[in-house]
């Protein structure tokens, strides 16, 4: 074999792998769990947001939020309906949402088979005596 065939070979190789790539990429499009699917929306209604959770330290209502062995508990000073959205940020598909009243004691227990161990963001929002209110806090499950 002389040196013009293995210089085609080897394009040849190279051509391959740069389709190949091509192909990988375009298939992977739309899976990214960094950006989410209402970026623009969010951004705009930004200012909404802001203002729920400045209302929330305003208000004193802020709800204490632990994360146990056994269970993530969040208790409320009030009566409360929610939105609780958990977000694993390494892994989109592990997110879970939670919604409804509080239960006795003005608390929501996520049972700790719900969530995997590790980092979880979540954003909290809460409706007391028609109020709404916005919290996000990043906590990490043992």
């Amino acid at each position: 074999m002389n040196w013009g065939t293995k210089i085609v070979i080897g394009m040849g190789i190279f051509m391959l792998f740069i389709a190949g790539m091509v192909f990988s990429m375009i298939s992977h499009n739309g899976e990214d769990s960094l950006i989410e699917k209402d970026y623009y929306e969010k951004g705009l209604n930004y200012d909404e947001k802001y203002q729920q959770q400045t209302d929330a330290l305003n208000d004193e209502v802020v709800p204490e939020i632990s994360a146990r062995k056994d269970a993530l508990v969040i208790t409320f000073k009030q009566p409360a309906e929610f939105n609780l959205s958990c977000k694993r940020l390494s892994d989109a598909r592990a997110d879970r949402s939670f919604s409804g009243r509080t239960e006795s004691g003005n608390m929501i227990v996520v049972p700790a088979s719900e969530l995997l161990s590790g980092p979880w963001r979540l954003y909290l929002e809460f409706n007391i005596k028609g109020k709404k209110y916005q919290v996000e806090r990043e906590v990490i499950m043992p």
